[in-house]
């Protein structure tokens, strides 16, 4: 019988809604669906140690065939040490249920290397803060990562928050199959990560050495940047982590010497680390603020798309996309869609690696302390192509595609920016068309010009701070007079000069 047709005796009365609303914020006898934390002895009052009865609801809820719903009320839960979905249970789908994310917070206690390790398949985390410290309650920042997940397959991350974590906010390794996972309704990803900052470092090339600083002890990690001095190429991808030493890439600018003040920035909001079952991620409308590296990694992933959502006042970057010579394999078929920047410390966006990337209309404000303005906060450490040639960004109206050092694009620009020449017939001056300035990006850079009537006079094409087909860009390039052509300019960076071509104009 369809539910609307049931007899109406056998509806739940007012009252009884009501008593089952009551019992879902306050301790109950456990249903094959909902498991309470609180009906396991936890207390959520943050002084309370509640890291074992967590446990057992973790243990109960995913010892089931048909997993359920673990639903933390309103409270702050703290513990003493991470607690851990088992490995048994990676197939069951659980959901993880929370208020909000302000008022539902798991907190550590003592020192540990991650708060939560997360397995299990579909399911989702909704309205939990995971917390590497907390602050309000004078708690120094203990814990490394506030999650570390692996095989969670079909799961979506609704209004959770990831803050504090000394490292990693969240951490998706590379093991088990981590498919269509889905980050919407604001997920946090927030001051995760710290800096080191010292000048008892030497090193030429790739390889630099330190006096008394010890990385690993310090939680310096492949996938960390060193920064010494400032502007374009002041950052370099740690790529091997030694005793007292570290190796980086691209190779240093310049050599640094015992008193050159270096920082050594530490962690991402969440990182998605190269795996053979990482692919397809979806990141909706979500916060990635003052994290001291950068607010998102993404190593080698399939099909990962951005929408919407806030970069800022992340220490090196708001996004990096390959993570540096760790990880060659491309990141590639993925997009980034309307996303905001501001105050980041080196670029906007780091590309390495990428391939079928596109960017659609960022808004991008000025890093405060690397690379330059706009499309060229969009960049890569290595200075070097971006695979495939297949990378575009449509920014303020305009399509730019990556151009590789010394020639052009295999692929021709749309919508590019144009002008159109029509004069009187028989003008006595020329009309005089100048270029814009030399570009700072490193995507195609192309201008049409339309002659509709030159007035029987030539068109003078002229720069002035580049060159025009190699020559002085006062002095430019004069196409014939006619009607009804086009002028073509292309900035090539090789010649440092704009290269310009015509079609034949009508007698």
């Amino acid at each position: 019988m369809a539910f609307w047709r049931k007899p109406r005796e056998t509806e739940l009365l007012p009252r009884n809604k009501e008593d089952i609303i009551r019992e879902m914020w306050s301790p109950k006898k456990t249903s094959d669906q909902l498991f309470n934390v609180k009906s396991y002895g936890a207390i959520g009052d943050g002084k309370a140690d509640d890291r074992k009865a967590l446990q057992k609801a973790i243990d109960a809820v995913y010892g089931t065939s048909k997993g359920g719903n673990l639903f933390f009320p309103p409270g702050l839960y703290r513990i003493s040490g991470p607690v851990e979905v088992p490995e048994w249970g990676s197939g069951t789908a659980v959901s993880w249920i929370g208020h909000s994310s302000e008022t539902t917070r798991i907190v550590p206690s003592e020192p540990m290397d991650y708060l939560v390790r997360m397995r299990g398949g579909s399911g989702s985390v909704k309205g939990i803060q995971f917390m590497g410290t907390d602050p309000e309650n004078g708690y120094i920042q203990l814990v490394k990562v506030c999650m570390v997940a692996s095989g969670i397959r079909d799961k979506l991350f609704s209004g959770a928050a990831f803050m504090w974590g000394s490292v990693h906010g969240l951490q998706i390794l590379g093991e088990g199959n981590n498919n269509l996972c889905v980050f919407d309704r604001l997920c946090q990803f927030s001051q995760n990560g710290s800096i080191i900052e010292g000048s008892g470092a030497s090193g030429q090339g790739t390889n630099i050495s330190f006096l008394q600083l010890e990385p690993a002890a310090r939680d310096v990690h492949v996938g960390a940047y060193f920064k010494v001095g400032s502007g374009d190429g002041s950052v370099y991808h740690i790529d091997e982590v030694g005793p007292r030493s570290v190796t980086v890439s691209p190779p240093l600018k310049e050599a640094i010497f015992p008193g050159t003040p270096y920082k050594i920035h530490l962690g991402c909001g969440l990182q998605t680390d190269r795996g053979s079952d990482n692919n397809v991620y979806g990141i909706y409308d979500c916060h990635f603020v003052g994290n001291a590296a950068t607010g998102l990694m993404v190593r080698g992933l399939y099909g990962h798309h951005i929408q919407g959502g806030n970069f800022d006042s992340n220490g090196i970057a708001g996004i990096h996309i390959g993570s540096g010579a760790i990880n060659t394999t491309p990141a590639y078929s993925g997009t980034i869609n309307h996303s905001y920047f501001e105050n980041n410390g080196y670029a906007n966006v780091l590309l390495d690696y990428p391939s079928g990337l596109s960017i659609i209309e960022p808004l991008l404000a000025k890093p405060s302390d690397g690379v330059g303005v706009g499309i060229a906060s969009i960049t890569s450490l290595y200075n070097e192509e971006y695979h495939y040639n297949t990378t575009s960004i449509l920014y303020n109206g305009r399509l730019h595609q990556y151009v590789p050092e010394g020639g052009r694009s295999s692929l021709d620009m749309k919508d590019e920016p144009r002008v159109t020449v029509n004069k009187i017939d028989g003008a006595t001056e020329a009309e005089t068309v100048k270029l814009p300035p030399a570009p700072t990006h490193k995507f195609s850079e192309e201008v049409e010009i339309f002659v509709e009537h030159s007035g029987g006079q030539q068109v003078r094409i002229i720069c002035d701070d580049a060159k025009v087909n190699n020559r002085p860009g006062n002095e430019g390039v004069m196409a014939p007079a006619g009607i009804g052509y086009k002028i073509i300019a292309y900035y090539n960076r090789a010649d440092e000069s704009w290269m310009v071509s015509y079609t034949e104009p009508l007698d």
